[in-house]
């Protein structure tokens, strides 16, 4: 489908999710990138929002978050920018309050036109990444579930790139909360996301696929993510990639 300046659309608004959680040497490079992520829908009837969830923050990811929601201001383009805290750490609470307060923002639209997205404060999104999931917004989708990379494997040894780069492109229907969206409605509908403090991405989309909800699994939209060590939620990305790493040291043991 081709989206033009002209076209009727069925989406009406977009919003992001950030949550943050310490994030202080990460959180400006995904910042920067959903300005580019925004930009690609500026210009057209669509409401563009984003909420940041600082959770737990005890570093300096507040001032840095902070001082890009002024520049949103200062720069009077079309992205609202919000900030909100809570002290739970919890990555399926803040991504629920994120999710309930942009609801809250747009109370005035129908849910059904409303398309909300979620990434993280270690990612990058690609300059794409919001246009192609209103393009399959348009076409009828109502979860989009998106694929990952990484760009540096520094912290990790030698091996564990390539058996994860191996592993995951066999998978079929991988699930990131990182590189995620859906339409609001269906989000309603199923209760949003559970409090987990691991797996709340894969619960939302099981309850998506069983409420019947059209899922669009994409292979080339890929947020780019953190290989570090420093997990920010128990047995998350980070902890699969220390697995792998585990079986790669003990095979070269052998």
């Amino acid at each position: 489908m081709k989206l033009t300046e002209d076209s009727p659309l069925r989406t009406s608004a977009v919003g992001v999710v950030l949550p943050v959680h310490n994030e202080e040497e990460l959180v400006q490079r995904a910042l920067t990138s959903l300005d580019d992520a925004f930009s690609a829908l500026k210009g057209r009837e669509i409401d563009l929002r984003i909420v940041v969830v600082l959770d737990s923050c005890s570093d300096n990811s507040v001032t840095m978050v902070e001082e890009w929601v002024r520049k949103q201001y200062r720069e009077t383009n079309a992205l609202l920018a919000t900030i909100v805290a809570c002290e739970a750490s919890n990555v399926g609470i803040a991504r629920g309050l994120g999710c309930t307060t942009l609801l809250e923002q747009f109370d005035h639209l129908d849910p059904g036109n409303i398309w909300i997205a979620t990434t993280d404060a270690d990612s990058r999104v690609p300059d794409d990444w919001l246009r192609m999931q209103v393009l399959q917004h348009e076409s009828g989708v109502d979860l989009w579930c998106g694929r990952v990379a990484v760009s540096d494997w520094s912290s990790r040894v030698g091996e564990t790139a390539a058996r994860w780069q191996r592993e995951y492109e066999v998978e079929s229907h991988p699930i990131h909360g990182t590189n995620l969206g859906f339409n609001a409605q269906i989000y309603l509908a199923v209760g949003g996301f559970n409090p987990s403090r691991v797996s709340e991405d894969r619960e939302l989309c099981a309850a998506f696929e069983a409420r019947g909800a059209v899922i669009h699994y994409d292979s080339s939209v890929r947020v780019v993510t953190s290989a570090r060590r420093d997990a920010r939620a128990p047995l998350g990305f980070a902890h699969a990639l220390t697995l792998i790493e585990m079986s790669v040291g003990l095979g070269a043991g052998n």
